[in-house]
């Protein structure tokens, strides 16, 4: 169960960061901003659930480390973000699927 933990937080901070970028940052230069917003939703979420089941982020011990926990999930959805967009660039410069 404890593995589950880190790919939810990631997920809801990619959905969180794709949330603000098409309703509030709707200029392409504030998009910089995003990394910033998913790791501090990623270190609240983490501090959420080490108080209501630290089991569950590996049995930390102490707060701050569910918050670094959160923030590096977090920014690990920016990760996925750019991934996810590199493939897709690629795919329509080559004309193939991958």
């Amino acid at each position: 169960m404890e593995m589950v933990s880190i790919p939810v937080i990631t997920i809801i901070c990619y959905l969180a960061g794709e949330f603000f970028k098409l309703v509030v940052l709707r200029k392409k230069k504030r998009y910089k901003y995003i990394p910033i917003i998913v790791g501090g939703i990623g270190g609240g979420l983490g501090l959420i659930i080490y108080f209501n089941s630290p089991e569950l982020l590996f049995n930390t011990r102490n707060p701050f480390m569910a918050i670094a926990i959160g923030i590096i999930s977090g920014l690990a959805s920016t990760g996925t973000n750019e991934v996810v967009k590199n493939l897709i660039k690629e795919k329509e410069e080559n004309g193939r699927d991958i």
